[in-house]
């Protein structure tokens, strides 16, 4: 768990993300620091950030070059960062449909 201006956050990560993750660990880290920076850091406006719309609205991604990694906020005392899915560009959009 991390923690810097009062603000204190966890990622985790499912099956699918995890799995990603652990073949691409360069990618890993550069979402760890997006994350980082977008809940935490000076410039939160350099991260590329969308919502996804459709049915998963309360889903969100972050542009890693042409890795597109999915993910959800639980609000509380502490944000959690559901990490849902990682993937190139074009297999993210298609497997997020799939998702219960």
């Amino acid at each position: 768990m991390s923690e810097r201006k009062g603000i204190s956050y966890e990622i985790q990560y499912t099956k699918a993300a995890d799995k990603f993750f652990k073949t691409h660990e360069e990618v890993r880290a550069q979402y760890e620091d997006a994350i980082k920076e977008l809940l935490v850091g000076d410039h939160p406006e350099k991260v590329d950030v969308k919502r996804i719309k459709g049915k998963r609205g309360d889903y969100y991604r972050i542009r890693l070059g042409n890795y597109r990694v999915v993910y959800a906020l639980i609000n509380g005392k502490v944000i959690v960062v559901s990490t849902i899915l990682g993937g190139s560009r074009g297999d993210v959009y298609k497997k997020i449909d799939g998702l219960k």
